[in-house]
């Protein structure tokens, strides 16, 4: 089955790059380009209950956030498709896909496109807030050559409309991201052997208490090792015969450390609802409110700090990095303070009243801070 979708999608790239020719315009990527991928999928383009085009989210009545395809299921959103001109670079344009993304509490997935290259997105770490990196993407230029990895075609047949599950796309999404880390990193090792990574495979063959000088020389041999492992895994997928096949042996895995505990620590008081709502409120706001990449990644650098009738909110480190300071107030659900000349204190019964001190001051923090949470010098 895996092997005809492959076929399939290799074909469908063929037929996609022969038509990309006339595709001068962002129109004519939307409708020669996007939407026989979306069909491809099994979506029905002629229905607009189920692939509607120019599909509004609005926050508030002040924002309006608009995709050029949003996916339906019952009625709701739950793919928002953004498409470029072909050619168009992708990165600087996922804004207005977050927004969406962030303004549509039932979409779990997120694609940016320029018709050839597709970019797609999910909210694995925060609930609405699309994740920064790309948990799948391809090149259908790549596709045509038949260079079609594994994790493409898996990823592709979970978006099929009879398999896409909205719910569990988030959790997919996040171990197709660590997948991807772990194979970067296992190429990194590949290259370049680091001494403790040696030393763990000699071990798992039963060498130990080795010595520096020789550690250049079983590097040298790791990296051989390396690549008769890969040469061999090519010559199974060809399915050809190796000159000597030996018996393959899986590595040890190893559970790393575990950090001390202090037991005597005494535990943070628990964030009341209240209190917890106006955190997830501060950074889904400042996800849509948010008009660079740096401060949209800024954002998962915002934590908090419960103390006993006060609740602050900061970026980086408490006292830098404050953003405001909640507290109790028998008046009002909500009472904020900014600090003087970013808003002070405000009052009030509804949370979109701090949306203009709130992305005020957290510029002005992402500004002042560097990413580890020291001052800028």
């Amino acid at each position: 089955m895996s092997d005809d979708f492959r076929q399939k999608f290799k074909s469908f790239s063929e037929r996609m790059i022969s038509i990309s020719t006339r595709c001068n315009n962002e129109e004519a990527t939307k409708l020669f380009l996007v939407l026989p991928l979306i069909n491809f999928l099994g979506y029905d383009t002629m229905n607009p209950d189920e692939v509607c085009p120019e599909h509004n989210a609005d926050f508030s009545d002040k924002y309006k956030n608009r995709v050029d395809f949003a996916i339906l299921k019952n009625g709701e959103p739950v793919i928002a498709i953004e498409c470029k001109a072909l050619g168009a670079e992708l990165k600087d344009d996922r804004g207005q896909l977050r927004s969406y993304f962030n303004a549509a509490p039932t979409v779990k997935m997120g694609v940016i496109t320029d018709g050839m290259v597709y970019e797609f997105f999910a909210d694995s770490d925060e609930p609405n807030m699309m994740d920064s990196n790309a948990f799948l993407s391809f090149d259908l230029h790549d596709i045509a050559k038949g260079k079609i990895e594994d994790s493409v075609v898996d990823g592709l047949k979970s978006l099929q409309k009879s398999n896409f599950d909205p719910e569990n796309i988030g959790a997919e999404a996040k171990r197709k991201l660590i997948f991807q880390n772990l194979v970067q990193q296992i190429e990194l090792l590949a290259k370049e052997p680091s001494d403790p990574f040696v030393r763990l495979l000699l071990q798992g063959i039963g060498l130990s208490n080795i010595r520096s000088k020789a550690m250049a020389e079983y590097t040298e041999l790791t990296k051989s090792a390396f690549g008769e492992f890969i040469n061999l895994r090519i010559l199974q997928r060809l399915d050809l015969p190796a000159k000597d096949k030996e018996t393959e042996k899986p590595l040890a895995v190893i559970d790393a450390p575990k950090g001390d505990v202090d037991v005597t620590k005494e535990p943070d008081p628990i964030p009341s609802a209240i209190e917890l709502e106006v955190y997830d409120y501060t950074k889904k706001r400042l996800a849509f409110l948010s008009d660079t990449d740096e401060l949209f990644s800024a954002i998962d650098g915002i934590e908090y700090r419960d103390y006993k009738g006060k609740f602050v909110i900061f970026y980086g480190k408490e006292r830098a990095g404050r953003l405001f300071d909640l507290y109790e107030s028998k008046e009002f659900k909500y009472k904020f303070d900014f600090g003087e000349g970013l808003g002070g204190e405000i009052l009030t019964n509804s949370l979109e009243d701090i949306d203009a001190p709130l992305i005020t001051v957290f510029k002005e923090r992402v500004a002042e801070m560097l990413p580890n949470g020291k001052k800028r010098k």
